[in-house]
């Protein structure tokens, strides 16, 4: 099912009647299910877009990782338990976002960079509180309906696709003044629970790293958010103003639960050629323990594909660091066949094809590698 109908009837739901009454707070979870009519509109339009996520498969498919998400935010908001659904999204971009009807959404993508369960909940909270003050509410009265109309054409046609799934930003396009005090609330949360805040800062001074690195525009989570500077320069303040503060950073028990979500998602930034975020991921001092084994080889695969001056020596050194650490990864030698094939070290690339061949016979490029091995064969006559 296209998700198209259903943010075209979430933006006429949001488009539709008008309220003076003071948009409320939400304090607990019977007191979220007591709705009034603007807010009903609201939570239907929602629940409509939860179900078009899942007639498309755009949930992550592992539970174990989705009860860990939920067990996180259930821990910061225990009000909300019931109420407030926390769930992962199959998709590499950096992005999260709140629904009407509790329904909180975080990437894969952003799972896989952030490093510990202290910045996970840095974002949970930051999005819950969205939900409590009823965001969505207060943004909609302060948005003209013709600029919202023309936001909808946007989202239909300019939002990048993420296989089947592209998710509608116009859900969390929050004002600068709304996102300050989600920061707030959202920090005092993270306070409150025993997690450090510092780890607040570092969740949003590692994606400006990423951004700047990749000389990009801001992630998805970040487009109508203030800009990152001056987050991270708020949640610096913020953190001068505890006294008393826990120092639970939680990293082991994150790694845990997303290791093997870091080596599928290194996979898919193979497949879809981004080279830049490998490296950035891969390269240099980091902590390669949150990776399999065999993470140099996607690096190596990085650099040869980028092919700028020096980076076959850097992907051959990835490659052979590869091989040490998992020397029964059949790609890698596969991939040591190519860069030797490209330098004509013939009984090189020879030797690793065959290599790859013996662990991978039902490769499903058998029939290509056994091309090259018997064109090699014959050169080497």
């Amino acid at each position: 099912m296209s998700l198209v109908r259903p943010l075209i009837l979430a933006l006429a739901v949001l488009l539709g009647g008008c309220n003076t009454l003071p948009v409320r707070s939400l304090t607990s979870a019977s007191d979220a299910r007591a709705a009034n009519d603007e807010e009903g509109r609201v939570w239907v339009a929602a629940e409509d877009f939860d179900l078009a996520l899942e007639r498309q498969d755009a949930l992550y498919p592992d539970p174990a990782l989705q009860t860990y998400v939920q067990s996180v935010g259930d821990r910061l908001f225990p009000e909300f338990r019931g109420v407030v659904r926390y769930q992962v999204l199959n998709s590499p971009d950096l992005n999260a976002f709140a629904l009407g009807n509790g329904s909180i959404y975080i990437n894969s993508g952003m799972l896989a960079r952030l490093d510990n369960e202290a910045q996970l909940a840095t974002i949970l909270a930051h999005e819950v509180t969205h939900f409590r003050e009823q965001h969505n509410l207060k943004s909609r009265r302060n948005i003209n309906a013709s600029a919202t109309a023309g936001l909808g054409i946007t989202l239909l046609t300019g939002i990048p696709l993420s296989g089947q799934l592209f998710v509608g930003a116009a859900i969390s396009g929050y004002s600068q003044e709304l996102e300050r005090e989600a920061d707030v609330q959202g920090h005092a949360r993270l306070v409150a629970n025993g997690y450090a805040p510092g780890e607040s800062v570092k969740t949003f001074e590692h994606l400006l790293a990423e951004v700047e690195a990749l000389d990009i525009g801001q992630p998805y989570f970040f487009s109508t958010h203030p800009r990152l500077e001056e987050r991270i320069a708020s949640f610096k303040e913020l953190n001068e103003k505890v006294r008393d503060a826990g120092d639970e950073a939680g990293a082991d028990r994150y790694l845990a639960h997303t290791r093997n979500l870091r080596g599928e998602m290194l996979q898919r930034y193979l497949e879809m050629h981004q080279d830049k975020i490998l490296i950035l991921m891969l390269e240099g001092d980091v902590d390669h323990d949150r990776y399999p084994a065999h993470w140099p080889f996607f690096l190596g695969e990085a650099y040869r594909h980028r092919g700028e001056e020096g980076d076959d020596e850097l992907a051959a050194t990835a490659y052979r660091q590869a091989l040490t650490n998992a020397p029964e990864y059949a790609p890698t030698y596969r991939a040591l066949g190519i860069l030797h094939l490209g330098q004509a070290r013939g009984r090189e690339a020879l030797d690793s094809f065959r290599r790859y061949l013996e662990l991978s016979p039902k490769a499903k490029d058998r029939g290509y590698i056994a091309q090259y091995i018997e064109t090699l064969l014959v050169k080497d006559e």
